[in-house]
């Protein structure tokens, strides 16, 4: 009998250790569950009552996942401690378990396996594993030092009209948040009230600066840091990095100018960009796009947007940031290689050619797929929520655009809602959990995580089919 149970947990053992992608997988869905069975105690809570385990694992998920759809606002309903595992949950899931346990491995000088290295490598999205253990001590270091200061000037700009200890929690606390693409905050229990995320100092430049910076460095991904730090030496960047930086500015900079057009006469809600004055509305439009690339944070009312604003926002959701970030989405570069080789094909080129670089088709082959899977995803629950929320629909409390917004921002990993996630019902929270999940790990890695076999079946040579497309 033991050594029958020995086979079994030897096989699951392999099994796990075969793919990096089903380490990642479950190391991300071992944090989650631990997380819930901490939020779920009734210490976690201000009331000293337990939230329940669907609001604990919804709670546990958006902050591992670094989402940031909440069913209960995070500074007035949770305590000290559960803050504090919040906290923790999004700096393990920004950073990746993975990431975090080769760092201590290196740091306490034990000699990784090869299996580690090649998981680190892909929760890195590094491009080879003979640096990768190097490359992680300086992605935690970088994370660390990037932190502090982000969370000090923020602690002073809060110590202007907080005590010093509640100006301390709140600036380290969306230091680390903003730095992690994660949109969780504790702007709740200020006069602008739950739920009201960076609305309450869209006046404030300091506010908007820091957080903004954190955001985009936080979403450019562990290689480009890498790169960049070594450009003076160097004095050279390579072609990821200059992809990711390229359309990093690009879309940033359409969305701003897209968001401001949009929402310039927009007076519908109390903290439209329209009734703002000055500075505050090209600074506020250009916030905006920075927050839709996976950050969370929205510093105008995203309820009153217009629908062309909130379907610019939803695009941006979806595309995200770089590969290896703290960021979700497809990733900028899967959508510029998709672009790329549209534009190669509408000029009949042979080659697919971005930036003056020759890819590979199998590399167009991989993008198209993660898009096609991530819209698959993003369809079909939209389709299960406007059912699921069927009598809010005919109601007129939302539209189908808020629920496909909804759904892109649980699956990007953004934490943007237009339609108030509190306000959906728990069959909807359910359906959005799985989402948040598979938006973090990447459906492409989820695949590969479920597939049992090492190796490429032989397939039998079939006969050349023919079709038209288009």
């Amino acid at each position: 009998m033991a050594i029958v149970r020995k086979n079994k947990t030897d096989k699951v053992l392999h099994w796990i250790n075969a793919r990096p992608g089903r380490v990642i997988a479950l190391s991300f869905l071992g944090v989650i569950l631990i997380g819930t069975v901490l939020l779920v105690l009734p210490v976690a809570s201000q009331n000293r009552q337990s939230i329940g385990l669907l609001q604990a694992l919804f709670t546990a998920t958006s902050a591992t996942c670094v989402t940031g759809l909440v069913t209960v606002d995070t500074a007035t309903y949770w305590s000290v401690f559960g803050k504090t595992v919040i906290l923790l949950l999004i700096q393990i899931g920004g950073l990746g378990l993975v990431t975090i346990t080769s760092f201590f491995y290196t740091f306490m000088r034990r000699k990784a396996s090869l299996k580690a290295m090649v998981a680190t490598q892909e929760s890195t999205a590094n491009f080879g594993f003979a640096d990768v253990m190097h490359l992680v001590r300086k992605i935690v270091l970088i994370t660390l030092v990037v932190e502090l200061i982000g969370g000090f000037l923020l602690t002073l700009r809060f110590a202007q009209t907080l005590s010093w200890p509640r100006a301390l929690g709140k600036g380290f606390f969306l230091a680390v948040s903003a730095f992690c693409n994660a949109g969780f905050d504790l702007t709740g229990d200020m006069p602008a009230g739950p739920f009201s995320s960076l609305t309450g100092m869209n006046s404030d430049p300091v506010i908007l600066g820091v957080i903004g910076f954190l955001i985009i460095v936080g979403g450019l991904g562990f290689v480009v840091w890498t790169d960049l730090l070594q450009f003076f030496r160097k004095r050279k960047l390579n072609f990821h990095s200059k992809v990711v930086l390229s359309l990093t500015a690009i879309l940033l900079t359409v969305g701003a100018i897209g968001f401001f057009l949009a929402e310039y006469q927009n007076t519908g809600g109390q903290q439209s960009l329209g009734g703002l004055s000055g500075w505050q509305r090209p600074a506020n439009a250009f916030f905006q796009s920075i927050t839709a690339r996976t950050a969370g944070f929205n510093s105008i009312d995203q309820a009153s947007l217009t629908d062309s604003s909130k379907l610019m926002t939803a695009i941006l959701m979806f595309i995200g940031a770089a590969p290896g970030s703290t960021a979700g989405g497809i990733k900028v570069t899967t959508f510029a290689v998709i672009v790329a080789t549209i534009i190669s094909d509408i000029r009949q080129r042979e080659n697919i050619i971005l930036f003056r670089h020759r890819l590979l088709r199998e590399t167009f082959t991989r993008a198209f797929a993660i898009m096609g899977l991530a819209m698959g995803i993003v369809i079909v629950v939209s389709l299960l929520l406007s059912a699921v929320e069927r009598a809010g629909l005919e109601a007129g409390h939302f539209s189908f655009l808020d629920l496909l917004f909804e759904t892109i921002s649980a699956f990007g990993t953004v934490g943007l809602s237009t339609v108030g996630t509190p306000q959906l019902s728990r069959i909807s929270w359910s359906i959005l959990i799985p989402v948040m999940y598979l938006g973090r790990i990447g459906p492409a890695s989820f695949a590969i995580s479920l597939a049992m076999k090492r190796t490429l079946q032989r397939e039998p040579l079939h006969p050349e089919g023919r079709t038209l497309v288009g």
